[in-house]
């Protein structure tokens, strides 16, 4: 073995080690260089275009950062609000929780009944339903008590995570350009035309697959919002953040904010309401937004198939849990960019022969 390619085999060997430890080390906070990531790449484009109004990349992070927090900030009050409402409400009434429930499930079963022949059996029908209501309240309450009971003993590290995030954050849409092009000069000169075809693919692909995803949730929330203030839903900006933060789950996100806002109106004894709620919020916010304004948008921008749009955001959540709304649509893109760059080459190679 020649000294030349042995040193390489070394600096190889030595290089994989490195990558090694580096990724033991930093396996703990994969979930925060995934969302700082995913952070990045969508929030240069508004830092961009605030930077060329103002001429100061360093302030534009800074802007976009600040009006991040604030967003977060406002989410954040706006929910402790409406959780404060309802339990004050609920604590100087002069009834209880059981028997406000028991009066939704005896208001819904009476709805229910009226369009039910009498020659049915009434009541087992309404024993039937009441039990059926009752055990899925009482596995909601439990999931629910499980999960705050996993939440604030984890609070200061969501504190220490969200630190992180937020300095990383910043040095990546500070200096994430000059990072890309310092690494992109270390390929080599043969091969610099297939690698910048290849990320022009892969920011396009991504564009669509993320960006317009948060756009079209951004829109769905605000449709919502204009929707449900008309219809009179208390708490309609509530409902309309939690629209717009579900909607980034495909097929089945916004159905779980209105589904159970339809319910809530049939207990309380609106039925009219509640159809009218779940018509437009199945018709504007899920057919409308999700499966006509996602999937065209992001055919137009970055020539994504609808089909492999939904795919990405549905299969890899199923497969991986959350962390798959990062990683699911991040491999589907990466495979598509790879075979668009595999079929641009092949092309240029074919016409070239020709000459």
């Amino acid at each position: 073995m020649e000294r030349k390619q042995r040193n390489r085999l070394i600096l190889a060997g030595f290089a994989t080690v490195v990558s090694v430890i580096l990724v033991f080390i930093s396996w703990p906070f994969r979930y925060v260089i995934a969302i700082t990531l995913l952070l990045a790449f969508i929030l240069q484009y508004p830092t961009a275009w605030l930077e060329k109004r103002i001429h100061r990349r360093r302030s534009a992070v800074l802007i976009v950062l600040a009006s991040i927090f604030a967003a977060l900030v406002f989410v954040l009050l706006d929910v402790i609000y409406v959780l404060y409402s309802e339990v004050t409400s609920l604590a100087v009434s002069s009834e209880n929780l059981d028997v406000i429930l028991n009066q939704g499930f005896e208001r819904l079963i009476k709805n229910i009944s009226t369009l039910i022949s009498e020659s049915l059996q009434l009541g087992s029908f309404q024993d039937r339903i009441s039990q059926i209501l009752s055990t899925i309240l009482n596995n909601v309450l439990t999931t629910a008590t499980d999960i705050i009971g996993r939440f604030i003993p984890s609070i200061p590290l969501y504190v220490v995570e969200l630190i992180i995030i937020t300095l990383l954050l910043y040095y990546l849409l500070l200096r994430g350009r000059d990072f890309i092009e310092e690494t992109l000069s270390l390929v080599p000169p043969e091969y610099q035309r297939e690698v910048n075809k290849f990320l022009r693919h892969l920011q396009s692909i991504y564009y669509s697959l993320f960006v317009v995803n948060l756009g079209s949730s951004l829109v769905s929330g605000i449709l919502a919002a204009i929707g449900y203030a008309i219809l009179g839903v208390p708490y309609f900006i509530t409902f309309a953040i939690l629209i717009a933060i579900f909607g980034l789950i495909p097929v089945i996100g916004r159905a779980i904010i209105y589904v159970p806002l339809t319910f809530y109106y049939l207990l309380i004894g609106d039925p009219l309401k509640a159809i009218v709620i779940l018509v437009f919020s199945w018709a504007v916010l899920d057919q409308l937004t999700g499966l006509y304004i996602l999937p065209l948008w992001a055919h137009r921008t970055g020539k994504v198939p609808q089909a492999l749009t939904i795919l990405a955001f549905t299969a890899p959540i199923l497969a991986l849990g959350p962390i798959g709304f990062i990683i699911g649509p991040a491999a589907y893109g990466l495979a598509l960019a790879l075979y668009r760059t595999y079929r641009d080459v092949r092309q240029d190679r074919d016409r070239s022969s020709e000459f």
